[in-house]
């Protein structure tokens, strides 16, 4: 059964590092290259297209064995309805919390992709990686933490 385990925290830690990883990678690697060696025109289909890729890999990938993974975790960690109050049950809210919004953050940065200007959609990336970033420090947290 540790192998199964073992998978399944495999499996969480993988999509969770391409998830941040890959917004760091686009947010601080490869847009700023563009945008200081790259016509506008190139760093605008670079930019749609990669994030359209990104999305699709997060969407169809990512999320799910996350949204899988996680519970599973949890549970297997030890946590119920009646452990939320617990250290570990209150840091593990907070997680899910920041996951939600950044979820919502990220459906947000697709729509003003599309609509608005490139201002307010750098500003709702930034907070995006920087609240993934939070949920990363959150579940270092959570690995030191004693079970419920």
């Amino acid at each position: 059964m540790t192998v199964v385990w073992t998978v399944v925290l495999f499996v969480h830690v993988s999509a969770a590092t391409f998830w941040v990883g890959g917004q760091l990678m686009l947010v601080f690697v490869v847009m700023p290259l563009l945008r200081r060696n790259a016509p506008p025109e190139m760093i605008a289909t670079v930019a749609r297209t990669s994030g359209r890729r990104f999305a699709r890999i997060s969407n169809f990938a990512l999320f799910p064995a996350l949204v899988v993974t996680g519970p599973l975790l949890a549970w297997h960690d030890g946590l119920r309805i009646h452990s939320l109050s617990s250290a570990f049950g209150h840091v593990l809210e907070i997680k899910v919390l920041i996951v939600l919004v950044v979820l919502g953050l990220a459906g947000a940065h697709g729509v003003a992709a599309r609509r608005f200007s490139r201002r307010g959609v750098r500003a709702l990336a930034l907070l995006s990686v920087a609240l993934s970033v939070v949920i990363v420090a959150l579940a270092a947290a959570l690995a030191i933490l004693p079970a419920p």
